[in-house]
């Protein structure tokens, strides 16, 4: 090989190299973005999901008071919800 066509390998080789080092050096960018952004979405629904047990345990406590209470459960609530009482009862009104 001539040495002008040796030169011209070389270079092309050089630009070649610089255009697949940058395009990597781009991806990994891009994976570090979104790697944050994923990160960023998991302690999202990390703090839903413990929202979302911290409902479950009320509702599981309310509904096992429920079930062990049951009779007193209904009157309580017919009292405050629908305004029903005992015909004894004095009621306080505003």
């Amino acid at each position: 090989m001539r040495a002008s066509t040796l030169k011209f390998l070389v270079k092309i080789a050089t630009v070649f190299a610089v255009l697949v080092l940058f395009t990597l050096i781009l991806l990994l960018t891009f994976q570090y973005v979104k790697i944050n952004q994923l990160e960023k979405r998991e302690t999202e629904l990390n703090t839903e999901l413990l929202r979302l047990q911290q409902s479950y345990e009320t509702y599981e406590n309310e509904y096992t008071y429920i079930q062990t209470h049951y009779n007193e459960y209904v009157e309580d609530y017919v009292r405050e919800v629908l305004g029903w009482g005992r015909s004894s009862e004095i009621k306080f009104t505003n």
